[in-house]
């Protein structure tokens, strides 16, 4: 699926915002990309080619058409008397509310975000364009340095994620919504297990609308290369877990039963259905540990640094056997070659280990994992999407990976 990202470029003080003239009709500037590309990061490229200085502020309203999702992304822009940039101009917001554009998407949006004031907004603790400015002065005022800039990675309105270039500093900010703190929590004390290996808090505070603002330090190292070691630390990462013991961690149980269940569903009377059933029997029964298993491993989420691997974004972290998190790595990477590397990591604990059922179940758990965050964010008012479409596409999706395990 494509992903069409169309840029409200807002000049907040005049109220203003920079389209292209159609005749009679305006359009947003529009970049395209794939959907597993970080939209955000390419969205500062463009910006920073134009010239335009600003601040992300929301990636917004996300809507399915076909094979398409089309974003809002909203910019505060810093403007200067004179300031525009080729083939476009700036244009009253409340002209081109009053007006068509070309793209339907983009009336619908823009009617959307003005229902409020008359500055774009959505629901959310995240849903204006003034809360980079709040979290740059409280990013100063907790580092004792001003914000020279800030890279947007995530930016919804209820969950954003930014990196804030202080001096030579480096730090990273996650404005959490209520339900999504365990990830702090569960950070902090993995940290403590493994002080090297975690990003390192800096400073928490409870907003009074119920949201978290996080402060960490820069964990060190890119993603990519050499994944042997990422298998090594897991290994004894969960093992750490084991000795010092899992209620240190605020870690949930991953719910089986609750995966299996939606995977039945939503495969209905296949083969796929009872090849789920039988491999969530087989890893019931499996010898295993139980231990932290973060379940949205990617390379993109392991920093190495001279061989030493460092985690983020462990939100997606439960008490589980302890394979599954390995298996989910290695499919995303699609290197099988990893599984030596971990087994030769724990004790005789994992002999005899059945990857391909592992495989299976941290397939069934990603898609449950993300259909339950499609619910939440439809549930928000933050996506809009056909049911009946969604449910075909994660069932399609679902059904190659078990074939390709299954081959």
């Amino acid at each position: 699926m494509k992903q069409t990202l169309h840029a409200l470029v807002v000049d907040v003080e005049r109220r203003r915002a920079l389209a292209a003239a159609y005749g009679a009709k305006w359009l947003l500037p529009v970049l395209t990309c794939d959907e597993r590309t970080r939209s955000l990061p390419l969205v500062s490229r463009w910006l920073l080619e134009r010239g335009i200085r600003g601040d992300v502020a929301g990636q917004w309203l996300g809507r399915v058409s076909g094979e398409s999702m089309d974003w809002l992304v909203a910019i505060a822009a810093a403007v200067e008397d004179g300031d525009a940039t080729a083939g476009l101009r700036w244009q009253p917001l409340d002209v081109l509310a009053a007006s068509a554009s070309v793209l339907e998407y983009q009336n619908w949006a823009l009617e959307r975000t003005l229902r409020r004031g008359p500055l774009p907004s959505v629901d959310g603790p995240f849903g204006s364009t003034c809360w980079p400015q709040a979290v740059r002065r409280w990013i100063g005022s907790v580092v004792d340095v001003s914000v020279d800039s800030l890279t947007p990675y995530r930016c919804g309105a209820h969950e954003v994620v930014v990196g804030a270039q202080c001096g030579p500093a480096r730090v990273f900010f996650k404005g959490l919504a209520q339900d999504r703190t365990a990830e702090v929590r569960t950070t902090r004390a993995l940290a403590a297990i493994e002080p090297e290996s975690f990003a390192r808090t800096i400073a928490v505070a409870r907003r009074c609308d119920g949201c978290t603002w996080w402060l960490t330090a820069e964990c060190a190292g890119r993603s990519g290369g050499d994944l042997q070691c990422v298998a090594e630390a897991l290994a004894r990462i969960q093992q750490r877990v084991l000795q010092v013991g899992t209620a240190r961690l605020p870690l949930r149980p991953v719910d089986l039963d609750a995966a299996e269940r939606w995977a039945s569903d939503l495969l209905g009377d296949s083969a796929h259905r009872d090849l789920v059933g039988r491999a969530c029997a087989r890893l019931r029964g499996a010898d295993v540990p139980a231990t932290w298993i973060p379940m949205d491993l990617d390379p993109t989420n392991v920093l190495i640094d001279e061989g030493r691997p460092r985690f983020i974004d462990v939100d997606d972290s439960f008490l589980g056997p302890a394979p599954l998190a390995m298996a989910t790595l290695a499919m995303r990477c699609t290197d099988r070659g990893l599984y030596p590397t971990y087994r030769r990591s724990w004790p005789a604990a994992l002999a005899g280990v059945d990857w391909r059922t592992f495989e299976t179940v941290a397939a069934v758990i990603q898609a449950w994992l993300g259909w339950t965050r499609l619910e939440q964010n439809v549930g928000r008012g933050d996506v809009s999407v056909d049911s009946g479409f969604a449910s075909s596409r994660t069932r399609a999706r679902l059904s190659r990976a078990i074939d390709a395990l299954s081959s």
